[in-house]
């Protein structure tokens, strides 16, 4: 990694500024403060919030509905975010799809209707708070994403494709390699499509000689150890069936490197390698869940065992410093534990309409699931940098970004921690929009490298397509629920006994308000309630449907009965200042919510304020009801369910219910979240759906 001379001076300045006090203390003295010094210097760099999101297919189509939910951990005792920012990029970096979502107790739901005009290729799903954008983008939560255009599938179908190019990248070890000293390096081969490859491999130099040979496996991983001076330039030259040859540069390896290797992961912790030739030394600092827990100055070449900071949290981020400040090798460690989740279902085989029970067990408490049923896609192998052994993971890209930030030292907030949901429209804030202009130009050679169940499935999305436009079939429409402003009151009218009208339900169904006619229109006041204290407020109360702001009851009172959800009242300080209301209203709010939701676009087309405007509103998933399944209209629904929460049972179990489609093969049920301490946990299970007589 490439590191200005000006930021090399001015850290070795403050190093010597630092030692020179120290050099009168016992060397180990002096160490540990080097070693404590190193480890507040990374901490500072670190996110105390970490998002983890999840959906339901590993990879989609352009036209359908991706569907996620998100939850945000923090491990500092400052206020939580309360905005989350969701993002679909392509290739280049160019925001496609963006939402601006509501956090409710750490957690948000929401939906990407995905272009059914995006090219095929790679795009990437990235997640994070306001707060976490002040460090390294490789903190947030991102994904790879593969995309395919039906279209463009069809459109080459049965035509020739050329040679097929093969591309390969090579990783080693920590970020770091040094000149002399054997390393572990990392190649992965994968066709035009992103998808893994297995290749032959040959390094040579430049005259030929062989230096070592390798293959990779299924998933396009080859590991393999190499060692090399810095004047040496090696070549690897790959071969694979079907594919053209390819022949890549090796990167050079730095005269003075450090190599960090690990060497061993087990319960007990990571045995950790540090080879180098500085005579000064190196601090190894380990971090999990965004706190430094371990730091140890290592002299020369040296073993360490580094412990799991928690063994219900077996995670950790290894970083290698010199003593000037400056990051000279990472590696993310992470061990995959058997979760013990049992996922089942009523049956193995279904026809199709027929409704499927599914049990699941095991579940630790106060877990934060999703469940979702979806047809069964089998996952890309996409390689990552990242190797799999056993049930341990090591990744080996290194957070350039993060490297840099510790070495600038930086402590300035750029920006803010969202604590309030913002209700009205704030300057200089955008709003969540859908890219209408990206490229729609064809990659051929990524189309033609889809692997053949790929092709298969775009190919009959592209019929039920065709069908869906000859019925005149639409996605069922899915309420947005609108986020709740907190309430001193709320009254939901269902769990009444029907009324007339709408001034009668709200006579009768709620209380702490006195509802009278002036001049011909209805008014109500509120009765502030507090210890000691009770009296009636002297003007209307702010009036809101759906989120929008009305100037008096006309629209509340012209509602469907059946339609109204709930009436809620806020008359408290703390109510309305939690909800960012108490410098708009001095006499409380009253707010009606509707099940449809429909008041919300009809009144903003009226010029009426709406409140909320800059936030993405998640939908609702819906299906057929069960009365409608024996609809003679042809029902292919790929996704089945979608549950961003599924409820737990003291007893660690969970259930729920769905109807299947016209669609018949494996469908996957996946069950996926995180314990209460934030440990991804997932379970699945198949079923067959097949034409019954």
């Amino acid at each position: 990694m490439h590191i200005l001379q000006n930021s090399i001076h001015k850290q070795t300045v403050k190093l010597l500024l630092a030692i020179t006090p120290l050099l009168s203390f016992p060397a180990f003295a002096q160490q540990e403060q080097v070693a404590k010094a190193a480890a507040a210097q990374v901490q500072r760099q670190l996110s105390d919030e970490q998002v983890q999101l999840v959906h339901g297919q590993p990879w989609y189509m352009a036209g359908e509905r991706l569907w996620f939910s998100a939850a945000v951990r923090k491990n500092s005792a400052t206020p939580a975010s309360r905005v989350l920012y969701v993002e679909l990029l392509d290739a280049k970096g160019n925001t496609l799809v963006n939402q601006r979502l509501v956090l409710e107790e750490g957690k948000a739901q929401g939906d990407f209707l995905l272009p059914s005009e995006m090219s095929s290729g790679r795009y990437t799903l990235r997640a994070a708070t306001n707060w976490m954008r002040n460090f390294s983008a490789g903190q947030h939560w991102q994904e790879q994403l593969t995309i395919v255009n039906a279209g463009e599938v069809k459109a080459l179908e049965g035509r020739p494709g050329a040679a097929k190019p093969l591309q390969v990248r090579f990783y080693p070890e920590s970020g770091a390699w040094a000149a002399d000293v054997p390393t572990k390096i990392v190649a992965n081969v994968t066709n035009a499509a992103g998808i893994g490859i297995a290749a032959q491999g040959t390094v040579t130099d430049t005259s030929g000689q062989v230096i070592t040979t390798f293959k990779s496996d299924a998933t396009g991983i080859a590991v393999f150890n190499l060692a090399a001076t810095a004047q040496q330039e090696l070549i690897a030259q790959l071969q694979a069936t079907g594919y053209a040859p390819q022949q890549v540069v090796l990167p050079k390896p730095k005269q003075q490197g450090v190599s960090l290797a690990v060497s061993g992961v087990s319960e007990e912790g990571i045995q950790v390698k540090v080879r180098g030739l500085s005579q000064i030394g190196h601090v190894l600092v380990a971090a999990a869940a965004g706190k430094v827990y371990f730091a140890q100055h290592v002299a020369g070449s040296e073993t360490v065992t580094i412990p799991w900071s928690d063994a219900a949290h077996p995670a950790c981020r290894l970083l290698l410093l010199n003593t000037g400040g400056l990051v000279e090798a990472e590696q993310r460690v992470m061990i995959s534990r058997a979760t013990g989740i049992a996922v089942q279902t009523d049956q193995k085989q279904y026809g199709t309409r027929q409704q499927v029970t599914v049990t699941v067990k095991g579940l630790p408490p106060t877990s934060l699931l999703t469940a979702s049923v979806a047809a069964q896609r089998a996952v890309l192998q996409q390689p990552d940098g990242s190797v799999q052994a056993n049930w341990v993971r090591q990744e080996h890209n290194a957070d350039n970004e993060l490297w840099q930030a510790i070495a600038k030292s930086e402590t300035v907030a750029r920006f803010t921690r969202e604590t309030l949901v913002e209700p009205m429209r704030q300057e200089g804030i955008k709003g969540p929009y859908q890219q209408v202009a990206f490229s729609k130009q064809m990659d051929s050679a990524f189309v033609k490298a889809l692997p053949p169940h790929v092709v298969n499935i775009a190919l009959k999305h592209y019929t039920r397509t065709n069908i869906h436009d000859i019925y005149g079939l639409t996605e069922p429409h899915a309420t947005s629920p609108l986020p709740r402003l907190p309430a001193d009151r709320v009254f939901k009218l269902d769990e009444y006994i029907a009324f007339q009208d709408v001034e009668e339900a709200i006579r009768e169904v709620t209380t702490n308000l006195r509802m009278r006619k002036k001049k011909g229109r209805q008014t109500v006041r509120l009765l502030y309630v507090a210890p000691g204290t009770k009296r009636m407020m002297k003007e209307e109360p702010l009036y809101l449907l759906d989120g929008v702001m009305l100037e008096n009851m006309d629209e509340i009172m012209a509602l469907d009965l059946n339609d109204i959800a709930s009436i809620e009242l806020a008359w408290s300080e703390e109510k309305l200042y939690a909800g960012n209301l108490g410098r708009l209203v001095d006499n409380g709010m009253f707010a009606v919510y509707t099940k449809s939701g429909e008041a919300r676009d009809r009144l903003r087309d009226k010029g009426l304020p709406v409140l909320y405007e800059q936030f993405s509103l998640p939908r609702n998933f819906v299906v057929p009801a069960p009365g409608n399944m024996q609809a003679q209209l042809p029902d292919f629904r790929q996704l089945l369910h979608w549950q961003p929460y599924l409820p737990t049972e003291a007893d660690g179990s969970a259930s729920f219910t769905f109807y299947t489609s016209d669609e018949t093969g494996v469908f996957e049920i996946k069950i996926q979240g995180q314990t209460a301490a934030g440990i991804p946990i997932s379970g699945n299970s198949l079923f067959e759906v097949k034409l019954l007589n």
